[in-house]
C-alpha cells in the first residue's frame, strides 16, 4: 500500500511540475539578452514556482532512498581546488572511477567532514551528508528532465542565437547548513571544454540564497577573458589533471558581486564568468538544481573532457 501511495504520488508530483513548467513557456527579453552578454550572467526571478521547487526538494529524497546504500556506497568526498594555488592539484575525487564514470548515471559526493574519522559513521543525516548529486538527474529522473528539457530552457537557448544545444550533466547541490563547503573562484569552462562555442550553465536554487547560507558571487564582464587553467582527463583514464594556470582576476575581492536570489529563479551563468560561493554557515539550508548547455554546432567535446558520452545517452540535443 505505501508503495503504491508513493508511485501514485510520484506521478501526481511529476504530471505538475512538466505542466507548470509548460505553462511557463517565456523567452528572453532583448533587454535581457543583451544585460547577459555584457555581464556574463543574468538573474531571472519566478522561473518556478514555490511548489516546483518543494516537489523537487521532495523527489532528491526519494532518489536517495532509491539509489544510495551507504553500507557498499564509496565515501567519494567533494572538494574544490585550494584558492591560493596557481597551479592547484586535482581534487582527490576527481582521481577515481566513480568520478570519472559519474556523467551518466545518479552518483553522490559526500562533503567534508560527513563522516566521524573514526568510525567511518555519518555525524548528520544523509539527506544532509551529501554535497551534489550527479550527473544524469536531466534524463533519468522524470521531475528533473521535465525542467532541463522544457519549452522554456529551449526558448533561453534560442533566445542566446544556439543552434544546437547539448545537455551534457545536471547535478543536485546541496549546500547544507552548517556543513555546505565553500567553492572558491572558478570559470565552469574550465571543466567542460567546448572548443570554442558557447557553455551555458542553468543554476536554479531551490531555497532563498544569501550571504548567510552561501548565495552565488560573480565578477561581472569577466567572461570576455578565456580560462587559462584546463582540468583534463588523463590519457590513460585514470584520473584528471589540471593544464596551465588560474586566471589573475580570481583573487580580485573587490570586483565581486553578490548574487543573493529567491527561490526559484533562474540564474544564467556564461561558462567563461568567475564565480565563486562561501561556505554555509547559517542554520539554513541552500539547495539548488543546476545544469549545463554547450553550442553543439562547430564544438570540439574532446577526449580530454571528463565527461564523455556513453550508449546510455545522457548528452541530450534539445533541438
Amino acid at each position: 500500500k505505501q508503495w503504491y501511495q508513493r508511485r501514485v504520488g510520484e506521478h501526481l508530483q511529476h504530471y505538475y511540475i512538466t505542466n507548470l513548467i509548460e505553462e511557463m513557456s517565456t523567452t528572453l527579453t532583448d533587454e535581457q539578452v543583451r544585460k547577459f552578454e555584457s555581464d556574463g550572467y543574468l538573474i531571472i526571478e519566478d522561473f518556478l514556482k514555490p511548489g516546483q521547487c518543494d516537489d523537487l526538494k521532495r523527489k532528491i529524497h526519494d532518489v536517495i532512498d532509491d539509489y544510495l546504500n551507504l553500507e557498499t556506497h564509496p565515501r567519494t568526498l567533494f572538494t574544490t581546488y585550494q584558492a591560493n594555488n596557481a597551479k592547484p592539484e586535482p581534487d582527490k575525487h576527481m582521481m577515481t572511477d566513480y568520478f570519472l564514470q559519474s556523467g551518466d548515471g545518479i552518483n553522490f559526493f559526500f562533503e567534508e567532514g560527513a563522516f566521524d574519522k573514526e568510525t567511518d559513521k555519518l555525524v548528520c543525516p544523509k539527506y544532509e551528508a551529501i554535497n551534489k548529486i550527479g550527473h544524469s538527474l536531466h534524463t533519468d529522473i522524470p521531475e528533473y528532465k521535465a525542467v532541463a528539457q522544457s519549452e522554456t530552457v529551449k526558448n533561453i537557448c534560442r533566445a542566446l542565437k544556439m543552434s544546437r544545444p547539448v545537455l551534457p550533466q545536471s547535478m543536485y547541490i546541496f549546500k547544507s547548513a552548517g556543513l555546505g563547503g565553500e567553492v572558491t573562484p572558478h570559470k565552469d569552462s574550465s571543466f567542460l571544454h567546448t572548443g570554442g562555442t558557447r557553455l551555458l550553465g542553468l543554476w536554479i536554487p531551490l531555497d532563498d540564497t544569501d550571504t548567510g547560507n552561501g548565495c552565488l558571487w560573480f565578477i561581472p564582464g569577466s567572461h570576455r577573458e578565456p580560462p587559462s587553467l584546463f582540468m583534463n582527463r588523463n590519457a590513460d583514464n585514470s584520473g584528471c589533471v589540471f593544464e596551465g594556470v588560474k586566471n589573475s582576476n580570481f583573487e580580485e575581492e573587490d570586483k565581486y558581486v553578490c548574487a543573493e536570489m529567491k527561490r526559484g529563479s533562474l540564474v544564467l551563468i556564461d561558462g567563461n564568468v568567475v564565480h565563486k560561493s562561501y561556505a554555509n554557515t547559517s542554520n539554513r539550508h541552500r539547495n539548488a538544481f543546476t545544469f549545463h548547455l554547450y553550442e553543439g554546432a562547430g564544438s570540439d567535446w574532446g577526449k580530454t573532457n571528463w565527461n564523455q558520452p556513453t550508449d546510455r545517452g545522457t548528452f541530450v540535443e534539445l533541438y
